[in-house]
């Protein structure tokens, strides 16, 4: 205290200015600027959490319609797997190909037969390679037959080949695997195949 007595009035008050200055100074950094990072920092995560609220209400506006899709698409999978046949019953695929051929006009030469993996659950599949000749027009009504069959099935590859060279309505020669599918899961009560 003495040795501020002694300061004259203008040292006194630099001293003042000065204590001031680093007070203000220590109050910007400690306390303003970190507070300000902070206000940034909780807009931006009201920003973030209000888009993502704004997010889940809609969803939740969607939830009885995506539900009703999903109760649509299992009645559909279990109508899919109802229709499935419990037996592979080869010999029914025979006559359906053959019969199907005669009756287009289309000469199958081979016919081959092999097991496929299936991608669904207790659904076996069997694939059946073709090897038939015929004019575009009736190989074009066989495979229209072939995609319209009373069984589930697809057809997973073509290859198309000219076995005429020079014709007017030149014969076709066609390669293609057709895909048939077997259910070999347990059937609920009153499901038919």
């Amino acid at each position: 205290m003495k040795a501020l007595a002694r300061l004259d009035s203008r040292s006194l008050a630099i001293l003042v200015i000065g204590v001031a200055v680093a007070l203000i100074g220590a109050w910007y950094f400690l306390w303003y600027k970190p507070a300000l990072t902070r206000i940034a920092d909780t807009q931006d995560e009201i920003q973030r959490l209000t888009v993502e609220r704004n997010k889940g209400i809609a969803a939740k506006r969607r939830l009885p319609q995506l539900r009703a899709r999903i109760s649509e698409l299992e009645r559909e999978i279990q109508g899919f797997l109802a229709a499935l046949p419990e037996e592979e019953k080869f010999y029914e695929v025979l006559d359906l190909l053959t019969k199907n051929a005669k009756e287009t006009g289309v000469t199958l030469s081979t016919l081959t037969r092999s097991r496929s993996q299936s991608t669904i659950a207790e659904v076996r599949s069997i694939d059946v390679g073709l090897r038939m000749e015929a004019p575009f027009p009736e190989l074009y009504a066989y495979l229209k037959r072939l995609e319209q069959l009373k069984r589930y099935s697809s057809i997973s590859g073509v290859n198309l080949s000219l076995a005429e060279q020079n014709a007017l309505n030149p014969r076709i020669g066609a390669n293609l695997t057709v895909r048939f599918y077997v259910y070999r899961g347990p059937r609920g009560e009153g499901e038919q195949p």
